[in-house]
C-alpha cells in the first residue's frame, strides 16, 4: 500500500484504478463478514451422562402409568441474535459388528428429533444465551414397550428391550429403534441464519433395565 501511494503516476493509471476496485471489494466483503461474525446466531451442543440429561420419569396418560428412561441433550445459542428455525436431524447410524468396526445404516432416511416438552414442533428458534433440550430417545419399562414399526424386525429382536428413537416419523423401511449393542449416531442442527453444527454420539446399550437410576447409567452409557 505505501509503495501504491508513492508511485501516483501508477497509482492513477488504468491498471492502478483496477488494483483499487479488488482492494476496495476486498476490505469491503472483509469488514462484512467480520461485522456478521460478531453479531451472529452460533449453536452448539451440551451434554452429560447424567441427569437432567439422563433420567427416569412416568409415562402417564391414556390409561398408561409406567416408568421410562428418557435421553436428550441442550442446544445452546452462543450467538448474539436469535437462531432461527433450528431443526434437529438424526443423519447418520452406525453399528460395530463382530470385528468392532462400525457398519453404517446402509440406505437410512435423516429423521428430525421432537424438541422436549414442544409436541411435535419441528422448527424452534433459540434466543441469545438460551439453552434448549431436545430429545434424544427413551427406554420404557419391559412390561411396556412400545413396537418397533420396522418391517424386517425378526420375532427373537421383538423380544428385546430397546432404546427407541424420539421421532415423530417413523419408517416401516428403516430401523427406528437400537437393540442392544454399540452405535454411534450423528446428529446435526440446521437454521435458517446459523451455520450448521453435528455432532457424534457414542451408544453402548446392554438391553437390561433397572429401577434405579443410577444403575440404568451404566447399563445404557452415551459419550
Amino acid at each position: 500500500m505505501k509503495w501504491l501511494l508513492n508511485n501516483k503516476e501508477w497509482l492513477f493509471s488504468g491498471a492502478g484504478i483496477v488494483l483499487l476496485g479488488f482492494l476496495f471489494r476486498f476490505i469491503t466483503r472483509y469488514l462484512k463478514k467480520r461485522k456478521l461474525a460478531t453479531i451472529s446466531a452460533k449453536l452448539d451442543f451440551i451434554f452429560f451422562h447424567r441427569p437432567p440429561f439422563c433420567n427416569i420419569t412416568q409415562m402417564k396418560g391414556a390409561g398408561v402409568d409406567f416408568p421410562v428412561y428418557y435421553f436428550r441433550f441442550k442446544i445452546v445459542n452462543n450467538g448474539k441474535i436469535q437462531a432461527d428455525q433450528c431443526e434437529v436431524v438424526v443423519e447418520n447410524i452406525w453399528k460395530e459388528d463382530e470385528t468392532k468396526k462400525l457398519k453404517e445404516f446402509i440406505g437410512f432416511s435423516p429423521v428430525w428429533l421432537k424438541w422436549s416438552g414442544i409436541q411435535n414442533t419441528r422448527y424452534f428458534s433459540v434466543q441469545p444465551d438460551r439453552k434448549v433440550f431436545c430429545d434424544m430417545g427413551r427406554i420404557h419399562h419391559p412390561d411396556h414397550e412400545p413396537k418397533s414399526v420396522y418391517r424386517n424386525i425378526t420375532a427373537e429382536e421383538t423380544e428385546q428391550n430397546k432404546f427407541f428413537f424420539e421421532w415423530p416419523e417413523r419408517f416401516y423401511s428403516q430401523w427406528d429403534c437400537l437393540l442392544p449393542g454399540k452405535y454411534r449416531i450423528k446428529i446435526a442442527v440446521y437454521s435458517k441464519n446459523a451455520k450448521k453444527i453435528s455432532k457424534n454420539f457414542n451408544i453402548a446399550w446392554s438391553g437390561v433395565w433397572k429401577d434405579q437410576e443410577s444403575e440404568m447409567l451404566n447399563e445404557l452409557v452415551i459419550s
